[in-house]
């Protein structure tokens, strides 16, 4: 599988990495010859020195017989010129991204069809689609939906005084049939659990569940189940414009942004938002914005550890909910460490919208989601084999593997230990990084 992604920046370099698998071919074009030497140490990538726009560079990547091309300069515009100069060579899907909001709407995208980009990417717009999902579920870390929602993969940290905590999962698996452990994040690392793992205090489990069942799940986990009216955010920009543009007419807005010129311009495009100017971190700017009645905080600062700062800040003036957008990985354990309620990063969200895409058009992609240390592929079960023969519990399943659940006939479900495959079903599998291979083989 040959993928070729236009544009070294730190975005292109993670789609790199998020793309990456034991059997795809990345090729990775820039002008930047720095940049690319740099990648060349790091990861198993082939790497172009040219102008992606050109029609002698693209042939170097030999984009006419590649699955997928994703244009991710700094320059919208290229990038589309750089989808249709690649799809007029013969490339199969092309995505661009793209940074205003009307390349993105329905009315538009015939046009950019025409121009050879099959879809556009606002990464502003996926990140501010995440604040607003964490704000509707403000209990968990993360939400993720599948088959238009009929099943939820939620990220949700284990309070100390949970009934659950010291269970053995081959116990819960006996009574508590309505959820799925699939993942388990403690101490910084992913865990693939058996039955015999026992659930620990600040564990964050990955659990596949349906959408009626969530607040039992809430119950048995300890976390206490509450909505959010009332956000402050810190920051401007693209994110949060798109974040109050997008988000539901429940919610009541209060930005913090410590220049004046940005806070004017923000009153003027977001007239129902209050706008204060001042530093975030200054106690006398919070409680001018209302801290006291504020049910959650969003840090969207260019800052990572500025946002986790000013979350923690926030939580310890008792702000249920928190969350920080993470753009670098170094600080991805820091906001766990500190318990931050959400942690969001653009770059993941891309990628992840790019699997979504090629998932969508039923292209060529198992991957469909991105977790810390691990994917979540979907598969179909195309042969019989020893895997449809009996129940999940009697399988020899390898290790850093997890099967989370199915969709039969449109239908989603939840695997149990009792559940029997069958040829059709499209499997929905969790794995730790550099696992896919043993997936494949075992469905196939």
């Amino acid at each position: 599988m040959r993928i070729v992604i236009v544009g070294a920046g730190s975005t292109g370099t993670h789609l790199a990495k998020y793309l990456s698998g034991e059997e795809m071919d990345i090729y990775i074009i820039d002008k930047d010859a720095s940049k690319l030497s740099m990648l060349d140490s790091e990861y198993n990538l082939m790497t172009i020195e040219g102008d992606g726009t050109a029609f002698s560079t693209l042939r170097q990547a030999d984009v006419g017989k590649s699955e997928l091309v994703v244009a991710v300069t700094d320059v919208a515009e290229r990038n589309i010129v750089i989808c249709g100069v690649a799809k007029s060579m013969g490339a199969r899907m092309t995505v661009a991204r793209v940074d205003r909001h009307d390349y993105i709407e329905p009315c538009n995208l015939e046009a950019l069809h025409a121009m050879g980009v099959d879809n556009a990417v606002f990464p502003e717009y996926l990140l501010a689609k995440g604040i607003n999902e964490a704000l509707k579920h403000p209990w968990a870390r993360s939400w993720y939906e599948f088959n238009k929602g009929e099943m939820i993969m939620m990220g949700i940290r284990l309070a100390d005084n949970a009934p659950i905590v010291g269970k053995y999962l081959r116990e819960l698996a006996q009574r508590e049939r309505f959820f799925h452990v699939v993942a388990i994040r403690r101490h910084f690392t992913t865990l693939i659990p058996k039955g015999d793992t026992q659930l620990q205090p600040g564990d964050i489990l990955y659990v596949t569940i349906s959408s009626a069942d969530q607040e039992k799940l809430g119950t048995l986990t300890g976390m206490q189940l509450f909505d959010i009216k009332n956000v402050l955010i810190a920051g401007s920009g693209k994110i949060v414009e798109m974040t109050l543009e997008t988000a539901p007419k429940t919610f009541s807005f209060t930005v913090i942004d410590n220049d004046f010129n940005r806070a004017r311009d923000l009153i003027h495009q977001c007239p129902s938002c209050d706008v204060i100017v001042g530093e975030a971190g200054d106690p006398n700017v919070l409680e001018e914005a209302g801290v006291g009645k504020a049910d959650a905080f969003v840090s969207l600062t260019k800052s990572s550890e500025g946002n986790i700062l000013t979350c923690l800040m926030a939580q310890d003036l008792g702000i249920k909910k928190t969350i920080a957008d993470i753009e670098h990985p170094y600080f991805f354990n820091m906001g766990e460490s500190f318990n931050i309620g959400s942690i969001l990063n653009m770059k993941m969200q891309m990628a992840n919208a790019i699997f979504q895409l090629m998932i969508d058009s039923e292209s060529f992609s198992s991957k469909c989601l991105v977790l810390p240390d691990a994917d979540v592929v979907r598969l179909e079960i195309k042969a019989a084999s020893k895997i449809t023969s009996v129940p999940i519990k009697d399988l020899k399943i390898p290790e850093g593997i997890s099967f989370a659940g199915f969709i039969r006939n449109n239908q989603s479900e939840v695997v149990t230990g009792q559940t029997m495959l069958q040829v059709g079903d499209q499997v929905l599998v969790v794995c730790l990084n550099g696992s896919l291979k043993k997936v494949q083989k075992l469905l196939n």
